[in-house]
């Protein structure tokens, strides 16, 4: 029974990223910096750093970082695009081999020095939040310089990348930075400064999901209007949709740092007020085709986890536990109520009685997304869409050799298409579970 196994630990598995400081020692620790006069700066030939004390070698690196702050001080600042604008300028890339989808988050251990020395720049300007754009590039690194994969229509470069926020890190004495960062939007590369090393830098277009810029259109918004108005809504919900989470936060005793692979809501945002500059959300139609999707979805994974709780421990009802980021998700008041046997919204309700504080090191409030006034269903929807594949990608990638990649949902561009593809991927799973089921 291998499969059963490999499939239920590939869904059941806490999702967590974490890094452990002492395991990653980089290629400088036993490199001194050489500097003469100040015995804290010798050369190397007459400096062993394994005879500093402590508080010299504390001494030394903070006049290090000092001084790296100093060079970089002048930097530009990244900024979200300006009112009217769906633009972002000269936005550095952070080109690497996988794709993160809107409401993810990750712990990143830069070491590579051209992405340490971008991460700087970003690090020590006065931008707030602190920006960077991912995009997915075969191979990495050694492929920054190949021309097969300049960011440029007709290479085999994606132009699609998900938009980051870097929501607290660390600089290591070795050089290296680690670091929590925040998924937040698609978008699109449109023009680019620089294509090759030390890393790439590009003017980029922010892509809310179609259904978010046809529902401004619906308000009698022209497309290109509407589309900017869509940025503007993502850009206001930001804050509530990504709690952000610091360094402290998320280690633990003994220095591990741990985050959930989801970003929570945070339950103690307070959305800025709109006003006729800025106006909110606009009006959406519940019997919205996308809302259909969503629906299907959440009936397929209420499905799963029955079968999956069948398959693990029939007795236990709470074997299978689905990510309290995801069901935070669930509609208050769906366009048609849920079936009497649906269990997840019973699970949400006793979350919410309950007062549950969720989190792997840090902890915060389960969110009901639907109870911060204002908050678009369709902005709710988009979510779903893209972190409903935590559960499934992986199990996907065991059965099914042309199972769609995370790039690929990347570049979906409508909310419903995506949910209806993840429906289908469910449906799939719980067939192959129930196949399972049948054989023992």
């Amino acid at each position: 029974m291998l499969f059963p196994k490999l499939l239920t630990l590939s869904i059941l598995a806490p999702t967590v990223v974490a890094f452990v400081p002492s395991l990653h020692r980089g290629i400088f620790d036993n490199h001194a910096t050489q500097f003469s006069q100040n015995p804290l700066f010798q050369s190397s030939s007459s400096f062993d750093q394994n005879s500093e004390t402590p508080e010299e070698r504390a001494a030394r690196m903070d006049l290090v970082r000092q001084l790296q702050k100093t060079f970089y001080q002048n930097e530009d600042v990244i900024l979200p695009p300006s009112q009217g604008s769906t633009i972002i300028q000269d936005l550095p890339l952070w080109r690497v081999q996988w794709t993160e989808l809107p409401g993810f988050q990750n712990v990143l251990n830069v070491h590579v020095p051209h992405y340490t020395n971008m991460f700087q720049k970003i690090l020590y300007s006065d931008s707030n939040p602190k920006y960077f754009g991912q995009v997915y590039l075969p191979g990495g690194s050694d492929n920054l310089d190949n021309p097969e994969y300049r960011l440029e229509e007709g290479s085999k470069s994606t132009l699609i990348g998900v938009l980051m926020q870097i929501a607290d890190y660390k600089q290591l004495e070795d050089g290296r930075f680690v670091m929590i960062v925040q998924s937040l939007e698609r978008f699109r590369v449109i023009d680019v400064k620089r294509h090759h090393s030390p890393y790439a830098v590009a003017t980029v277009e922010i892509l809310p999901d179609t259904e978010l810029i046809e529902a401004f259109e619906d308000d009698g918004f022209d497309e290109i209007v509407a589309h900017v108005k869509a940025v503007e809504d993502a850009f206001r919900f930001h804050p509530y949709e990504v709690r952000v989470l610091t360094m402290e936060e998320s280690t633990g005793d003994d220095d591990t740092l741990s985050v959930s692979e989801l970003s929570n809501y945070d339950a103690l945002c307070k959305l800025e007020e709109t006003n006729e500059e800025s106006p909110a959300s606009p009006a959406i139609d519940v019997n919205d085709l996308v809302f259909d999707e969503e629906r299907k979805v959440w009936l397929r994974l209420d499905a799963m986890i029955k079968l999956l709780q069948k398959l693990m421990d029939p007795k236990n009802k709470e074997a299978v536990q689905v990510p309290t980021q995801i069901l935070g998700l669930l509609p208050l008041e769906p366009n048609v109520p849920w079936p009497e046997e649906f269990a997840l919204e019973k699970i949400a309700i006793k979350l919410e009685i309950e007062n549950i504080l969720v989190g792997t090191f840090s902890k915060s409030p389960f969110v009901r997304v639907d109870n911060m006034e204002g908050y678009s269903p369709l902005r709710r929807a988009q979510r779903l869409s893209h972190v409903i594949w935590i559960l499934s990608d992986t199990v996907m990638a065991l059965i099914d050799e042309d199972t769609m990649t995370r790039q690929d949902i990347l570049e979906i561009e409508s909310t419903e298409e995506r949910l209806e593809t993840a429906a289908k991927k469910l449906d799939l799973i719980c067939n192959i579970i129930s196949e399972l089921l049948n054989k023992q």
